[in-house]
């Protein structure tokens, strides 16, 4: 079965709420259908499976003009832009899409699409790896344009040799297939095996998984660094996040041992 047709049926239900980021929740303490509308934001953007890598662009920050003895300083708005990097393949992950479209629909929502939702937030995963990427700020920016044209217009091809997953010990698994963002609002999707000889790539004594991608090909972006840089921390061949000035390079760190969810490693 293609791939593509794996995934499909997740796409109607994938929202994304932008709300601001909260304390810590303990997810697996209580069915996802009992958790907030927080829980549900925290989980999507700051947890063991989600995570946010920020740029900035401050090219236009600041400026001084001089005339005679006098000058001036104009300064502008700084413009950021989240990357919000998600295992898409991790049950929590798809749970928290699912109680967030509950919430949000509440009760208008029919019950042959709530039926559709708990099979999406139950399936299991067997065959593949889904990391799903998305672009947001709060305002529209020339920053935002170019990481979404970015997103959209990449292809398989561009991105197998220069997206992976990477273990500590610098075992790599590339790219098996890209998909752009569709209408689902799941965002682009980067999907990787899932089993190597025979094996799962991740296990629980892989330590921490880097997400890494270069996400090159659009127009020049001028002074684009993300608000907190991914450093190496040991991983052979890893180089820092940043933003160049032809897209963005995405290195998101992910630590195995607190992916576990109801006693079960899910990624």
């Amino acid at each position: 079965m293609k791939i593509g047709n794996r995934l499909l049926f997740a796409g109607a239900f994938a929202l994304l709420i932008a709300l601001p980021l909260i304390t810590s929740a303990q997810w697996d303490k209580k069915p996802y259908t009992e958790w907030s509308e927080k829980e549900t934001t925290k989980l999507l953007t700051n947890s063991p499976w989600a995570q946010t890598q920020t740029f900035s662009d401050t090219s236009r920050q600041s400026s001084t003009q001089s005339s005679g003895s006098a000058s001036t300083t104009a300064i502008a708005e700084v413009v950021n832009v989240d990357f919000h990097v998600r295992f898409m393949s991790a049950k929590p992950v798809r749970q928290a899409f699912a109680r967030g479209l509950e919430l949000q629909q509440k009760e208008s929502l029919r019950e042959q699409v709530a039926q559709r939702l708990k099979g999406f937030a139950s399936a299991d995963f067997p065959d593949y790896i889904v990391v799903t990427v998305t672009a947001e700020s709060d305002k529209p920016s020339n920053m935002l344009q170019q990481a979404n044209s970015t997103l959209y217009k990449l292809t398989t091809s561009e991105l197998k040799n220069v997206t992976y997953l990477v273990t500590n010990n610098g075992k790599r698994l590339f790219l098996q297939e890209y998909q752009p963002p569709g209408k689902d609002g799941l965002g682009a999707r980067f999907i990787f095996t899932r089993l190597v000889d025979g094996e799962p790539f991740i296990s629980e004594k892989s330590g921490d998984i880097v997400f890494h991608t270069d996400l090159s090909g659009g127009n020049p972006l001028n002074a684009s660094i993300p608000n907190s840089s991914i450093p190496n921390r040991g991983v052979p061949g890893m180089a820092n996040a940043t933003a160049t000035p032809f897209g963005f390079t995405v290195n998101m760190r992910f630590k195995v041992k607190d992916m576990m969810f109801n006693g079960k490693l899910e990624y």
